[in-house]
């Protein structure tokens, strides 16, 4: 039984060994311009790499079965060991629990650092959430945003625009000599704040990352928080930097 399985063993060795070598000839076939002293330097350092690997692998399962196999006979045979040798015994303890106390210190440093970052990570979050982007914009920064007022499209416009799609209506930009008109899509001609439809003249805002609200709507919104609903786009960060530019 022994013979067999040393010969199964070896039959995989060597089929694995030879996998490697097969593929790197492959590789090697397609740069024919190397000298033969280098492909044959390299296929020796190649399969030096895939013992090595084995030989890694091996090691590794050989130690923990070794470990385990240990543990079993000092814990098992301890009586026997405390009268025969003792100093052997002891030292043996006493590896073995630095062995087991670093096991069960990784696994509660592991179990602990999770805890930590699924209890504490959103507490975090949303502390500098709220002390950067959380407060309110000032008078100054909401009278800077533009001002639309919505008219509805009739039929005989709708046919005149040339669009793919159904269009709701049109912001008409209010205050300006020349107001800039901007046509929305059937599915864009609502509040995504209060959720409802606009009606005929109401009053719009676009802020700077173009998304559009009722003037109520989005006015309480950017007293409490000076963010984009949709978008987070800080509105007093793009004020400022377009004051200055105007400047």
């Amino acid at each position: 039984m022994d013979i067999r399985m040393g010969m199964v063993t070896s039959l995989l060795l060597k089929s694995s060994y030879f996998s490697c070598e097969a593929n790197w000839i492959r590789q090697l076939q397609l740069f024919p311009v190397f000298p033969s002293f280098l492909a044959i330097f390299t296929h020796l350092a190649f399969a030096n790499a895939c013992v090595a690997k084995h030989l890694e692998s091996a090691n590794t399962m050989f130690s923990f079965i070794w470990w385990i196999i240990g543990f079993y006979w000092v814990s098992a045979g301890g009586q026997v060991l405390t009268h025969d040798a003792p100093q052997l015994y002891w030292l043996c303890i006493v590896f073995l629990a630095f062995d087991v106390f670093f096991v069960v210190f990784c696994v509660a440093l592991a179990c602990i650092i999770g805890i930590a970052v699924c209890c504490c990570l959103p507490c975090i979050i949303a502390i500098l959430y709220a002390v950067s982007d959380q407060e309110g914009a000032s008078e100054d920064d909401i009278r800077q945003i533009p001002k639309y007022k919505f008219r509805r499209m009739g039929e005989p416009e709708k046919q005149s625009v040339t669009m793919t799609e159904s269009s709701g209506g049109i912001m008409i930009e209010c205050g300006t000599n020349q107001p800039i008109e901007k046509v929305l899509a059937a599915e864009d001609a609502e509040c995504c704040i209060c959720l409802s439809v606009y009606d005929d003249g109401a009053e719009l805002r676009e802020l700077p990352c173009g998304h559009h609200f009722h003037c109520a709507c989005i006015d309480k919104w950017l007293h409490i928080n000076a963010t984009c609903p949709l978008c987070k786009l800080n509105v007093r960060k793009n004020s400022s930097s377009s004051g200055s530019e105007e400047v």
